[in-house]
């Protein structure tokens, strides 16, 4: 095991890979954790094989950090930013190259981000992730308390995607992850997201990333899998048991060439009706859709 993951020990620049995701290993688990039921995933696609869905690139990117070092128990995934310039086929292999690209302090608590770029094994460049995190608050900080704020009405225009976060979803989720196997997972171990602060274990941000994805993927269809673009901050933590639902709506269209990029405000609640991630989806479609 990798030695865990310091702010210091970080070099902005430091470039690491290649790095293989089991991709086909991982996906029956991984689609079960988020109950992602579109036809393309396991039955054939427009491109033939099954696909994956584009945020997988987000976690992804969390396992190849793993590699490096896990780390500390208690580090909260803050931001995740995906975008895909292929299908993610599940008979091909994603390769990643990744680096520490910045880290930094803001209000008592140290933060990195580390971007992977993915690639196939005939050399395709697929997509990239691109992770921030927060690591846990020193003695002292103020831990990355968040100013209080009234939360902008938002108005949902889509068919809303609705899922009760279980622990035997949550750990189908993060079982592979390098502090589920050491058993130091706020995900996983109950006791250690309470000595984290917790109530109960927490679910990764990553599976409201996920509702939003499969929710845009009924607007978008077959252009969200090849040019899917994801940004989203995550903003309180989902506990074991919550509902989160997500919901969006159009933001902007913008003419780029022949086609036209079009953009979706997207978040997530949860049933006491905190937007626990909030960000902006985007791809590239035809004039008129």
């Amino acid at each position: 095991m990798a030695t865990e993951l310091s702010y210091d020990a970080i070099e902005v620049g430091q470039k690491f890979g290649p790095w293989e995701y089991p991709l086909a290993e991982r996906i029956g688990r991984y689609m079960e954790a988020i109950e992602n039921a579109h036809p393309w995933h396991k039955e054939r696609s427009p491109w033939g094989p099954p696909v994956a869905p584009p945020s997988i690139l987000g976690v992804a990117a969390m396992r190849f950090m793993d590699t490096i070092g896990p780390v500390p128990p208690g580090t909260l995934h803050t931001k995740q930013e995906i975008e895909t310039a292929k299908a993610l086929r599940l008979d091909r292999r994603p390769i990643a190259y990744g680096e520490f690209i910045d880290k930094f302090e803001k209000r008592g608590r140290k933060y990195f981000t580390f971007e992977a770029r993915f690639r196939d094994e005939t050399g395709i460049i697929i997509g990239r992730s691109r992770v921030t995190m927060a690591f846990p608050a020193e003695k002292g900080g103020e831990g990355g308390k968040k100013e209080a704020r009234e939360e902008p009405e938002r108005k949902g225009e889509l068919t809303p995607i609705t899922r009760t976060l279980t622990q035997e979803k949550m750990t189908a989720y993060s079982e592979d992850s390098a502090n589920a196997e050491r058993g130091q997972s706020i995900h996983v171990q109950p006791e250690v997201a309470k000595k984290a602060g917790f109530e109960r274990t927490v679910a990764q941000g990553l599976m409201a990333a996920d509702y939003m994805s499969e929710l845009v993927t009924a607007e978008f269809g077959k252009e969200w899998f090849e040019f899917a673009g994801l940004s989203v901050r995550f903003l309180r933590p989902i506990l074991c048991g919550d509902t989160v639902t997500a919901n969006g709506r159009v933001a902007e269209e913008a003419a780029e060439g022949a086609v036209v990029r079009k953009v979706y405000e997207v978040w997530a609640e949860n049933e006491r009706g905190e937007v626990v991630a909030a960000g902006h989806a985007h791809s590239l479609v035809m004039p008129g859709r």
